[in-house]
């Protein structure tokens, strides 16, 4: 497992270095551009730049780990990120804020094959402790879209805001050398057609199909839930912003709670979604902040175990060949997801209340497990399973890895 470890640790520094440098360049972007009539438009364009790379290709991307050795894809996606972070330091010394921008969004973009890849080789690479470092994975994924950015409030301080984009150069180099010198399985019968034989094989398996879905509304209710929190710490709790940054950073930083979640509990997904719903109604009806703060961490560490066992579904229902492509596809799904969440949840909160929109999110997570076992009641079990199918002719995804995220943007 060390060879595993100092892989996730590389992947970790690297997810860290693009996360970082957000927070400052949207603050100069805004000083720059936001007093203007469009001001608005630009700085909300320059805050989706982060998740643009992994909505429009990394389902295309992703499918590199099935094409080339994935050692080599991780080394390569930790220096082109370590190259266009360096380049972005010194377009922002320059004050060319918008070249800034552009170069941070290809660190993102350069670094979307690397999670499908390792995600994809940790079956082979891990052996027996695979379900372990599987939580691990995912648990860096989610806490790292989270803390990056939260390292890089940190530094808009102005002793440290000149060194943000340094320090982040700096974690992607640390990456790169942790990196150095590990062996990443590739797939041992490699496609031809990787990218169109995986969305047809994706297609035709439903515990897939189901793990994607869920992976979907997981986020979707995820970021409608850290939205919500801005007008429930306004007009219902009336103890603004300082408030909102509290329950947001519970949220977050719930991710990383996962490990041990996972280690008292025996998870499942229909578990998952219900304990998050359970949660999020909680947390609708809690008259001042307080008691809805381990709520807040609760979901986002079931967000996480829940999201484990879908990457797990993946994993074993996808053949390997096709399987980093897959998880390539999830990632679109996932960011899709948050994107669909952001558009929709101001609209939500103010025509609903936040009271409202909270209960309607956690309606979302609890009904599919609902409909399910309603569906499943009233189906005959014998001598087929709830999907007319001979038991064990499909994965059970119950036997996937009971590990775990959801990416709250």
């Amino acid at each position: 497992m060390r060879g595993v470890r100092r892989l996730l640790a590389a992947y970790g520094c690297a997810a860290l270095a693009t996360g970082l440098p957000w927070p400052l360049l949207l603050v100069l972007v805004w000083d720059r551009y936001g007093d203007g009539s469009h001001g608005a438009w630009v700085v909300g364009l320059a805050g989706a730049a982060r998740m643009a790379p992994y909505l429009l290709l990394s389902w295309a991307l992703g499918s590199l780990g099935d094409h080339v050795r994935r050692d080599r894809l991780v080394r390569a996606t930790m220096l082109l990120r370590l190259a266009c972070l360096a380049a972005a330091a010194v377009a922002v010394a320059g004050d060319r804020i918008g070249l800034g921008v552009v170069l941070a969004s290809l660190a993102v973009l350069c670094g979307t094959p690397a999670y499908p890849a390792v995600a994809a080789a940790l079956p082979e690479l891990a052996g027996p402790q695979r379900a372990r470092a599987t939580e691990a994975l995912v648990t860096i994924e989610v806490s790292t879209w989270v803390v990056g950015p939260a390292l890089g409030g940190l530094m808009l301080t102005q002793p440290l805001r000149p060194w943000t984009l340094a320090v982040a150069a700096a974690l992607g180099g640390a990456g790169l050398a942790l990196s150095t010198g590990i062996s990443v399985p590739g797939p041992v019968e490699p496609a031809p057609d990787a990218v169109g034989g995986m969305l047809r094989h994706i297609v035709r398996c439903r515990p897939a199909l189901v793990a994607l879905a869920v992976a979907g509304l997981l986020n979707l209710v995820g970021t409608v839930t850290g939205f919500a929190l801005l007008p429930l710490s306004e007009d219902a709790w009336h103890r603004g912003d300082t408030t909102f940054g509290l329950a947001t950073a519970c949220l977050g930083l719930g991710a990383l709670g996962a490990p041990l979640l996972a280690r008292l509990a025996t998870a499942t997904v229909p578990r998952g979604l219900l304990v998050i719903g359970a949660a999020v109604a909680l947390v609708a009806a809690t008259p001042v902040p307080w008691p809805a703060l381990p709520l807040l961490a609760l979901i986002g560490a079931t967000s996480v175990v829940v999201e484990s066992l879908l990457t797990g579904t993946l994993q074993d229902a996808v053949p390997d060949r096709y399987r980093a492509g897959a998880l390539g596809v999830a990632d679109t799904v996932m960011v899709g997801a948050c994107l669909v969440g952001s558009l929709a949840a101001p609209g939500l909160a103010r025509y609903a209340g936040a009271r409202p929109a909270l209960v309607l999110v956690a309606l979302a997570a609890v009904l599919p497990v609902l409909a399910v076992r309603l569906v499943a009641a009233r189906r005959p079990t014998t001598p087929y399973d709830v999907a007319g199918e001979p038991p064990g002719a499909r994965p059970d995804p119950r036997s996937a890895p009971t590990v775990g995220a959801a990416r709250m943007g």
